[in-house]
């Protein structure tokens, strides 16, 4: 076998990746409830730690992504790809804000402080071996006390 063929190889066994059903990918930004863009997750009242892609099949069944920590990914990121592991269909799609202890903030949060969803699920086809992407999607929270706090005339930052 000549060198550049054996090169060819291995660069394209490096390559592979296991196909067992679709891959979802998503773009975030976190924003206060008046619009201004928090600039560390960090500063978000509830903290949050990380965005967890929630997938509900229009026809019913379990969220694929619930259980799943290739759904979660650390929110200063803004954005994160599942593998394709994803089974095939048509789920509503959202996102998710996770606390550090790895459970979801419920919207509306509690106390005084609030985080959520910012958009309603998007419907979108799983399809093995493709990617499903979303358009960028906001993330709702309100803005740490040490960040700005309601200080709606400044960006939410340390």
């Amino acid at each position: 076998m000549d060198r550049v063929t054996l090169i060819a190889l291995l660069f394209s066994a490096l390559g592979c990746v296991s196909i067992d059903g679709g891959a979802v990918e998503a773009s975030w930004v976190v924003v206060t409830h008046d619009g201004r863009v928090i600039s560390e997750c960090s500063c978000t009242c509830p903290s949050i730690a990380k965005i967890r892609l929630q997938l509900v099949p229009t026809v019913g069944g379990d969220d694929p992504c619930a259980t799943r920590a290739s759904c979660q990914f650390a929110c200063d990121l803004q954005s994160g790809a599942t593998l394709f592991d994803i089974p095939p269909g048509t789920y509503a799609i959202s996102l998710l804000p996770v606390d550090a202890d790895g459970n979801d903030i419920p919207a509306g949060g509690s106390g005084t402080c609030s985080a959520g969803p910012g958009a309603d699920p998007r419907v979108r086809e799983v399809v093995s071996g493709r990617v499903t992407g979303l358009d960028a999607m906001m993330v709702l929270a309100d803005c740490a006390p040490e960040c700005g706090g309601s200080d709606n005339t400044r960006v939410c930052a340390k």
